[in-house]
């Protein structure tokens, strides 16, 4: 009864390039009857314009799959972006890694092994979670999108090589994206990465780079005798060098600051908020609604000896809160 009361309202239009066919079509709704080679990830690429949101088209028609000759309803503009409901809110983990450890390695605190990761993204897969970018975070936040419902946030910080030689492979295998947070004093001394190995990552479309500082002090702590413009000066520089030096090697554009050892203050914020950043991440534990402090999102440290139950615990991405 809902496909056709929407249809009803509908007019006819052709499909995009997929073998799904347009039954009827709105400004807010599409509804299409699939194909033999539908899926609902060719339906988000087709509809949506991007395939990690095919969750929004599963959870509107309550399908995990879709099967041949099924009429499926398509919400072109949610109703609901920032994700705000009677019973509660959406929130978004923001998980943290640091260093990778080849397979079968003893635990060292940051450095999860290889197998560790791979039952990680595994288990993201296998449970439906979408792993989504800065960009479309901050389009949640700033009200101008709206997000699949259990979305999560990859990153490793520092940019140490097993992020190359260990997570990468991973994270190619499972098809899931990652931010790497560097810091630009790192890159190329001892075991930190290298500027043809970000290349490569950045290539693949998995791997976003973005700026950790120049040299991963505490940008909260004034040197001894130092004044309050030359702070100030060289938090810009902090800030300033390491983005600069990822948009001259890579090419890309920078919107994420990872503050060092998460520490920020109101100079710190007011600085990358000056330097145009959309985003900025702490490591204080907890997950982000739409309504979170951009500068300042929480993200959840994964440890060696997490394991799956523990990392399953990580994962909240949903505030039960009785709103009404």
């Amino acid at each position: 009864m809902l496909l056709l009361g929407l249809a009803a309202g509908l007019a006819w239009g052709c499909a995009p390039s997929t073998d799904s066919r347009v039954v009827a079509r709105s400004s807010d709704f599409v509804v299409v009857s699939t194909g033999s080679k539908t899926t609902l990830r060719s339906l988000a690429r087709a509809y949506l314009g991007d395939e990690s949101l095919y969750r929004i088209i599963a959870d509107f028609n309550d399908v995990s799959r879709v099967r041949g000759g099924q009429e499926l309803v398509i919400p072109l503009k949610p109703a609901n972006r920032a994700a705000v409901y009677p019973n509660g809110y959406q929130v978004v983990p923001i998980l943290t890694y640091h260093r990778f450890a080849p397979k079968g390695q003893g635990c060292d605190k940051l450095a999860v092994d290889a197998r560790s990761f791979a039952k990680q993204l595994a288990y993201l897969r296998d449970n439906h979670y979408s792993v989504i970018t800065f960009s479309q975070l901050a389009d949640f936040i700033e009200g101008k999108a709206a997000i699949p419902p259990k979305s999560v946030i990859l990153t490793i910080d520092d940019g140490y090589r097993s992020a190359y030689d260990v997570a990468y492979p991973v994270l190619r295998r499972y098809g899931q994206k990652a931010t790497i947070f560097v810091y630009s004093d790192f890159i190329g001394a001892g075991a930190g990465l290298t500027w043809a190995q970000m290349k490569e990552m950045v290539a693949s479309r998995l791997i976003d780079i973005q700026p950790h500082s120049k040299t991963h002090s505490d940008l909260t702590i004034r040197l001894e005798g130092e004044s309050e413009k030359a702070y100030r000066e060289r938090i810009r520089e902090e800030v300033r060098h390491p983005s600069k030096a990822i948009e001259r090697n890579l090419g890309l554009p920078i919107h994420t600051f990872s503050y060092p050892y998460g520490a920020e203050n109101d100079a710190v914020l007011a600085i990358v908020e000056a330097a145009d950043f959309r985003l900025g991440t702490t490591v204080t534990r907890g997950s982000n609604p739409s309504f979170a402090h951009p500068l300042a999102l929480r993200r959840t440290q994964i440890y060696c000896d997490d394991d799956i139950k523990t990392f399953a615990k990580r994962l909240d991405v949903f505030k039960n809160v009785a709103l009404k």
